[in-house]
């Protein structure tokens, strides 16, 4: 039986697999734009390898932000810091832009790689592309993914940047709810 003191303590960090899937999702998402970015830098044999890596980053981005989601919804995160009502509401718009993003941009990639007639290797399987190529719209598809995939880049940049500013100019524990417990 749990008391009333142990029903309401104060939650000071997220718990750890919250914690696990943001930074897992960081480094996904830093390493998919990477791939994306620098594809033509590899040798052209490799192109096809690299492509599908990036594919294949993307799908475990798309399902991790549900699983971080579902997380999310069964889980109580820690009290918010009193910070104002505008920097509470950039703080909220942006968190809902980020995660809007972070499917939006694999599921554009996604019809990029179908509408561009691509399938996927997921080394035990493979999909075959699901319909001809057609460029026009791939071409089009493309510049939206690339596009949003900058757009989820920099303000992922600026979410990294509060927090730092947060830690180091406010000095209160914004970024320490995301860090492991000391």
């Amino acid at each position: 039986m749990t008391t009333i003191a142990q029903q309401t303590r104060l939650i000071l960090h997220y718990d750890s697999v919250a914690r696990g899937i943001h930074w897992l999702m960081a480094a996904l998402i830093v390493g998919a734009f990477g791939l994306g970015l620098l594809v033509d830098t590899f040798p052209s044999s490799w192109e096809d390898g690299v492509v599908n890596a990036h594919k294949l980053v993307g799908i475990s981005i798309l399902c991790l932000v549900v699983l971080r989601l579902v997380w999310r919804d069964s889980h109580t995160p820690p009290a918010t810091e009193p910070s104002g009502w505008p920097l509470e509401r950039v703080s909220s718009l942006s968190h809902i832009v980020l995660y809007c993003l972070m499917m939006a941009v694999p599921l554009i990639g996604s019809a990029f790689a179908v509408w561009s007639g691509q399938g996927i290797d997921f080394g035990l399987f493979s999909l075959a592309p699901v319909m001809p190529e057609n460029e026009a719209v791939a071409h089009q598809i493309g510049e939206i993914h690339e596009l949003a995939a900058y757009i989820l880049i920099c303000l992922a940049g600026l979410h990294a940047l509060a927090a730092l500013w947060h830690h180091f100019v406010r000095k209160d524990d914004v970024l320490r709810r995301m860090l492991p417990p000391q």
